[in-house]
């Protein structure tokens, strides 16, 4: 990244863009860390976690507040990191018009965390001054002109009306000479510009009026990112006001980030969202396809037909949990999920990471403990 763009978003977080996205967070979702139920409802997200009924946890619409607001912020950071660190993920965010289909993003972490990376890929653009139409050293050089041109005609006129006088003075010729004179004065003015009494700086200056000004536009950021957030519950209540909260404090206008929401059981693998899936540059599961797997039969076939749809170039964002939640035993053997993609013939692997882990920095303030992540990732290309 270079020193322009970091200077740039300094502008928007200030010093500590980690901190800012927590607080960004937070405003998001302060209704829901000041319920009174919220510590109770917490407890009962986690049991059911633990007995893997994901139904459990988000068909309850009072439960994802509270979720949203105990996991985006981590998730969120660690999404923002990932897109800066990995070259492929940021050019998705720059250089043309670009559409990133999220799948299972409905508690905001990718919105916030993908928002917060444009602004280093995009920084906010500078409305430039309006030059003037003329400089002050054409102007003067121009009133010197008109002054100099004035003065030779009036030298010039001086210097007919003394030959007048001399020919009138010897008697001879008074007509040759009061003609030499008019015509003469004629030509002093007309090459001072007097026309009709009007001085030349009048005569000049209304017609650079008349001369029309062309005014360069300030240069503006056409680039576009289409956001798809897919989930199969739905999270509006959730995802409208952080979209109005992240627009406003990361300088993302409409023009610059369009947001829209899918909502369907991905598993169902609606014509609507195979649409979406065919004009996307990156598709990203994130922290989805462990929970998907509950169900491996249609997990498998859902993979291969989001595979087969996606056009050739795009790329594929996986990140799960590198520990036992995601092993998925086929047989008698057991076998990490990513070994399953990694094999998948019609992609080809760009960034592959068993297990890494992300780390929160210290010194960052939220209302809740700030949890660190261990997961797997890996980038495809479709061939």
């Amino acid at each position: 990244m270079d020193d322009k763009r970091a200077a740039e978003a300094k502008k928007v977080f200030g010093y500590s863009a980690d901190q800012y996205i927590l607080n960004v967070v937070k405003e998001s979702c302060q209704r829901a860390l000041a319920l009174p139920s919220f510590t109770g409802t917490l407890q009962t997200i986690k049991s059911h976690f633990y007995d893997r009924n994901y139904d459990a946890v988000f068909q309850n619409p009072d439960h994802l507040p509270v979720y949203t607001a105990r996991y985006a912020p981590s998730r969120a950071l660690c999404y923002y990191h990932m897109f800066l660190q990995h070259p492929v993920l940021l050019k998705t965010l720059e250089g043309g018009p670009s559409n990133i289909l999220c799948i299972g993003s409905g508690a905001g972490s990718e919105l916030v965390g993908i928002a917060a990376a444009m602004v280093h890929a995009n920084p906010i653009p500078k409305t430039k001054k309006k030059k003037t139409t003329a400089s002050t050293t054409d102007e003067k050089k121009k009133k010197s002109s008109k002054d100099k041109k004035s003065a030779d005609g009036i030298e010039g006129q001086e210097e007919q009306d003394d030959k007048g006088k001399e020919v009138l003075k010897d008697g001879k010729d008074t007509t040759l000479g009061l003609e030499n004179l008019a015509m003469s004065s004629t030509t002093s003015m007309a090459e001072a510009g007097v026309e009709g009494g009007a001085g030349a700086g009048a005569e000049v200056e209304a017609g650079e009026a008349k001369t029309p000004v062309t005014k360069k536009k300030p240069k503006s950021d056409k680039h576009q990112v289409k956001l798809v957030m897919q989930d199969y519950v739905d999270w509006t209540p959730i995802l409208e006001p952080m979209e109005q909260i992240v627009r406003t404090r990361m300088h993302l206008g409409p023009e610059r980030l369009q947001c829209e929401t899918e909502v369907g059981n991905v598993l169902d693998l609606s014509d609507s969202l195979l649409d979406r899936i065919a004009a996307a540059d990156l598709i990203t599961f994130m922290f989805v396809l462990n929970e998907l797997f509950q169900d491996k039969k249609r997990t498998m076939l859902l993979v291969a037909r989001v595979v087969a749809a996606m056009p050739k170039g795009a790329h594929m964002l996986v990140v799960d949990s590198a520990g036992s939640f995601s092993n998925l035993k086929v047989g008698e053997r057991t076998y990490m999920m990513y070994m399953l993609l990694d094999h998948l013939k019609d992609l080809e692997i760009v960034y592959q990471d068993d297990a890494t882990w992300y780390r929160c920095p210290p010194g960052l303030t939220y209302p809740l403990k700030l949890e660190n992540m261990r997961h797997f990732v890996r980038i495809y290309r479709k061939l």
